[in-house]
This record gives structure tokens, sequence and C-alpha cells, in this order.
């Protein structure tokens, strides 16, 4: 071999040695951030349930358990008018006000208070 072959043998065995740990360098990065994805994925964004439940909050970006509040609602407010407009069951109409199972599950962060979202009482 010539030494001008050498020098091309070493080049071309450097350059695959860098481009394999380009490909490589890569590769882990994809799968740290498919790690990180699914681990996002696990958890929805949006409450599912009328309890307390882990969900990710979107400004924290961490996964939490959120404080869950009840209030007055749309369909709340139906029920509560039908419940007068039947003169017997009109005893009853203060029920709606009274039961949290009557209510809109208002959850938020309990790290930053933002509003991560809000299960409505039967039209939602």
């Amino acid at each position: 071999m010539t030494e001008s072959d050498q020098q091309n043998q070493q080049t071309r065995s450097g350059q695959s040695q860098g481009t394999y740990q380009m490909v490589k360098t890569s590769q882990v990065e994809l799968s740290i951030r498919n790690k990180l994805k699914d681990q996002d994925d696990d958890y929805p964004k949006v409450p599912q349930l009328r309890q307390k439940e882990k969900l990710l909050c979107t400004k924290c970006n961490q996964v939490i358990e959120t404080d869950v509040f009840f209030e007055m609602g749309r369909c709340s407010y139906i029920v509560m008018l039908i419940l007068i407009a039947g003169i017997i069951t009109a005893v009853f109409a203060f029920l709606p006000c009274v039961l949290d199972g009557c209510k809109d599950a208002i959850h938020r962060c309990p790290k930053c208070l933002k509003l991560i979202g809000t299960k409505k009482f039967m039209c939602g």
C-alpha cells in the first residue's frame, strides 16, 4: 500500500466513525424524547372524573393531583327549574344547590392554581 492509500483509508474510517457517533447520538436523543413524550401521555390533560385525579398541568408541566371545587352550572339550574315546575317535587328543588353531585366539578392545579378543566353535571 502506498502512503496516500493509507491516508485515504484512515480518512474513510474516521469519517465513518464520526457518522456512526452522530447517528448513535441522534438515536439516543430520539429515545429520550420518546420516553418523555410517553410519560406525558400517561396522564390526561383534561379531567375525566368528578373527583381528585392525577392530571398533567400545562402551566407547571408537572403531574399533579387536582383540587376539585363544585359550583352550580347550567344543568344544575335546569334540574332545579324542572323540580320547581312539578308542584309535588317543588319541595326538593333546593337539592341541586346543596348536593355536590348536582354541580360542575372544577379541577385546579394545587401549585399554580391554574384552571385545568371542568367536568360538567349531565350536560357534558
